[in-house]
């Protein structure tokens, strides 16, 4: 089954939900004006912008490696990509794709891993990601406008059944990156809206710092904390919103008190 295309984003902002371990990371987002993107293996899902691949047929697997083989060898005449073609096919039926198929998800997997994703939810008062994203309302969540060449590119990610997650390794979407986008319906409940930063282009990206348009502080933040984070909000050029949060008993909803 092909993956779905990922959609360009159209919420108004987008937010960031953390925790206040390490401030210092805080402080060179609104005074640096950067923000870091983590790699795959520091999501919190392991499977979480790896492809999961079918166990491909013989005639396909060998398919697959000999196009590659040859985009890899152009120089290669036809004649010495017949003899090549010979070795795949062989080595294929004599191994059977079943047996060559983890030594394939390996090399796939060697491919992306230098690939660095930055998450981010359509919303502010999202209880479970307060919860398990800033560490139970003692963290903070930053508010960025949906404006930009940065986050032109911000995706909303697809839900999938597992079932629907395996897909072919002559699938488009593998060589497009759809599968980045997609997660298990089991994280649906994060409604996670991302940017993506191919490998060798480092960890951080600048922002234009007017598309950070509020911080927002988690109602069991400590008072030391809190301090700390409205005066580098006062320092920061332009100055930035403080919002703390409260819980509404009356709607059943968490809502904004603003400094």
């Amino acid at each position: 089954m092909t993956l779905p295309k990922p959609q360009k984003s159209t919420s108004t902002h987008f937010y960031k939900y953390a925790n206040a371990d390490h401030l210092e990371w805080l402080q060179d987002i609104l005074l640096q004006h950067e923000i870091y993107l983590p790699t795959l293996s520091q999501l919190n899902d392991d499977n979480d912008g790896l492809p999961h691949l079918k166990i491909q047929t013989e005639d396909e697997l060998a398919d697959f490696l000999l196009d590659k083989f040859t985009l890899g060898h152009p120089e290669m005449t036809a004649q010495e990509l017949r003899k090549e073609e010979s070795i795949i096919r062989f080595n294929v039926r004599k191994f059977g794709s079943t047996t060559l198929h983890p030594q394939l998800v390996q090399v796939l997997d060697e491919r992306f891993k230098g690939f660095r994703v930055y998450s981010m939810a359509k919303r502010f008062d999202m209880g479970n990601l307060w919860a398990l994203y800033a560490d139970r309302h003692q963290g903070y969540c930053l508010e960025f406008e949906n404006v930009g060449p940065l986050f032109e590119n911000a995706k909303d990610v697809n839900y999938r059944d597992s079932k629907e997650m395996a897909i072919p390794v002559t699938d488009p979407g593998l060589e497009d990156g759809d599968f980045f986008y997609c997660k298990t319906l089991e994280w649906k409940c994060e409604d996670e809206v991302r940017l993506l930063l191919p490998r060798n282009l480092g960890e951080k990206v600048r922002f234009n710092p007017v598309w950070l348009t509020r911080i927002i502080l988690g109602k069991a933040m400590s008072e030391e904390n809190r301090t700390k984070i409205r005066a580098w909000a006062k320092e920061r050029n332009p100055q930035l919103t403080v919002a703390t949060t409260k819980y509404d008993a009356t709607i059943r909803a968490i809502v904004l008190n603003e400094d």
